[in-house]
């Protein structure tokens, strides 16, 4: 009797690998086949099973990337990117705010610059203490 149950155990267990990875073989074989679109699920409102995929074409994508990395900076303005926690959205909201150096950014306080960049990008103090975004300011601002 153990030595059946034993052997329905294992059956079941290789059963259950076998079919995880034949799903992770189709899947794979069906991101090849689609190579020019990227889906993507969003859950924004309801349940998970009501989220509708949206499928974006991968060359608009890419170029997309592209742009923003070949952005511009205004002339005098510095690269708020090189600040860990601050990307090209936080960068942006920055410099909407007024702000274009280190310097000025090393002036501010984490709940000043908070309300500053409301307007434009919500964040927390507590991301901006966390991150140390005014003392890596202050550093890059004595190095430049």
């Amino acid at each position: 009797m153990i030595k059946k149950a034993w052997s329905a155990a294992i059956l079941g267990l290789g059963l259950g690998a076998s079919a995880i990875v034949g799903w992770l073989f189709l899947r794979e074989s069906r991101r090849k086949e689609d190579a020019h679109t990227v889906t993507v699920k969003s859950q924004v409102g309801g349940a998970p099973e009501e989220m509708q995929p949206i499928v974006l074409p991968r060359e608009a994508l890419e170029e997309s990337a592209e742009e923003t990395d070949a952005l511009d900076l205004p002339a005098g303005a510095d690269d708020f990117t090189r600040i860990r926690g601050i990307g090209p959205r936080f960068a942006q909201a920055l410099r909407d705010g007024g702000i274009t150096s280190y310097e000025a950014l090393a002036k501010e306080t984490p709940d000043s610059l908070a309300e500053r960049m409301a307007p434009y990008a919500l964040v927390r103090p507590q991301r901006i203490r966390d991150f140390d975004w005014i003392g890596q300011a202050k550093t890059l601002a004595q190095g430049t």
